[in-house]
């Protein structure tokens, strides 16, 4: 019986090897497949750090049912295992695992684990550990390294970094032939001997700037260029290229290395042959770049190019011409049409026919005149010459609405009406003919009687007054000469004494 038993047990297991050698795998993904004594990897050239399935089949000629754990080994050790149940007779399945494949020589193996299997009674078949440890397949694989991925491995590949040096010429030069950038400086290993550089020094001239950000990377005493002249800017005069030195700009406290200190688009050198600010975007302070004044032709160093009133700024918005102090050529200066809200871009603003200079209300069409300057258009004022009456008073007096003082005789035309004399006609007294005052009606403190106001005795007096006046002069004189005339020289001279 025992005989038996073995028997059965050592038919199985040559059946699984036959497999392993016989079988090709059952798949449903293209793979490609090497197979060899019942273990193969999912892919053909492997190289390390790849992760791949590794496959083998169970095929069961022996028992009514099968099930085991199969272990997959790398050099001994477990990598994976999978589970198959109840195999049945003649019947061959396939099995796989995931692994991560290291590189050097891998010894794989499978084998059969925790195996149960039935007879056709459906009875166990116990079969020993011992019995299974002699049995499995072997595979042996060779995993090489791909350093620069250009699927030829290393043992083969003459160049394994792919830096365009040979690995034997970096033996020689001394780099790591397993890397592109020896210094790791940033520039490879071929590129660097090109340039003449030192691939295993990331600073060639040991200047402390990094050969990729020395510009000049074998000149001690160089390492930058900032205008990109060639010249080095320990040894360049100006070294943004501005036209100011650097010595200047230190002393203006503009930046040697900034064309633009201000980033006003005007550089360092024009503003200070501008006479700008090279510290200030707007050396005026009125609100517009330096750069833009110089385009509008405006004096950047002037608030007020025109000097109209309004700032350069302000023009601008006003869309007035900030080097003409009248845009519109009414003669009013564009600060004062803002200020008088009149429009600085047109002669007569409101339309009514009335030029701005000429219109008190330039932004009333129904507006134009104020005769009495007191705020209020003539149109709605009741009184437009501010006489104290009314326009319509003026109109029953017969006096002018437009003129205080309608007969120009210095009393105006209420103060007339009140006092009671005609506001139309300019009278003066025979008491002002004497006494000097030019005022005339009712102005003087002391009138004259009515019957003296008024005609012809009013002439007749005024005549007769004028007259005693011119005799009184006239005899005074010639008593005067003719006493004069009669004196000593000596009484003369004492007279002039």
């Amino acid at each position: 019986m025992q005989t038996k038993f073995t028997l059965k047990i050592t038919k199985f297991f040559i059946v699984l090897a036959g497999c392993f050698l016989l079988f090709g795998p059952v798949r449903a993904d293209p793979f490609n497949f090497v197979v060899s004594q019942g273990l193969w990897m999912s892919k053909k050239n492997l190289f390390a750090g790849e992760t791949v399935k590794v496959y083998s089949v169970v095929v069961n000629n022996n028992f009514s049912t099968l099930s085991a754990t199969v272990n997959f080994l790398s050099n001994d050790q477990s990598i994976g295992k999978t589970r198959v149940e109840n195999v049945k007779f003649e019947e061959a399945r396939q099995i796989y695992i995931e692994y991560s494949i290291p590189a050097g020589n891998l010894k794989m193996q499978v084998k059969l684990d925790s195996v149960t299997a039935k007879d056709a009674q459906g009875k166990n078949v116990v079969i020993s550990e011992d019995e299974l440890a002699a049995f499995g397949a072997t595979q042996d694989f060779f995993v090489d390294i791909d350093t620069d991925k250009d699927m030829i491995g290393d043992t083969k590949d003459p160049d394994d970094d792919n830096d365009g040096l040979s690995d034997d010429e970096e033996k020689v030069r001394g780099t790591d032939p397993l890397k592109k950038d020896t210094d790791a400086d940033g520039i490879n290993d071929a590129d660097e001997i090109k340039k003449g550089l030192d691939p295993t020094k990331a600073d060639t001239d040991a200047d402390g700037s990094n050969d990729p950000l020395d510009i000049f990377p074998t000149n001690r005493d160089e390492w930058a260029d900032f205008d990109k002249d060639t010249i080095g800017d320990n040894a360049d005069p100006d070294d943004d290229n501005d036209t100011l030195a650097d010595n200047k700009e230190q002393s203006l406290g503009t930046d040697p290395h900034k064309v633009d200190t201000d980033a006003d688009t005007l550089s360092d050198g024009d503003e200070v042959k501008n006479g700008t600010n090279p510290l200030k975007k707007d050396s005026d302070g009125d609100g517009v770049d330096d750069n833009l004044e110089i385009a509008m032709k405006t004096d950047p160093m002037k608030s007020d190019t025109d000097s109209d009133g309004l700032s350069d700024k302000e023009e601008k918005i006003q869309n007035t011409n900030p080097i003409v102090s009248d845009t519109d050529s009414d003669g009013l200066f564009d600060g004062q049409e803002v200020q008088n809200k009149s429009n600085p871009l047109k002669i007569d603003s409101d339309e009514d026919g009335v030029l701005d200079k000429d219109d008190a209300f330039p932004s009333d069409p129904k507006e134009s005149v104020d005769t009495d300057r007191d705020g209020i258009a003539d149109n709605k004022d009741q009184d437009d010459d501010n006489d104290g009456l009314t326009d319509e008073e003026e109109m029953v007096y017969g006096t002018q609405p437009l003129k205080a003082d309608t007969d120009g005789d210095g009393v105006s035309d209420h103060e007339e009406v009140r006092k009671g004399t005609d506001p139309k006609k300019a009278n003066r007294s025979w008491i002002q003919l004497f006494s000097g005052d030019n005022s005339t009606d009712s102005s003087t403190k002391n009138p004259p009687p009515e019957w003296v106001s008024s005609s012809p005795w009013k002439m007749v007096v005024q005549f007769g007054a004028l007259a005693s006046f011119v005799l009184f002069l006239f005899f005074t004189l010639k008593y005067r000469f003719k006493k004069k005339k009669t004196k000593k020289p000596y009484d003369i001279l004492k007279d002039d004494k």
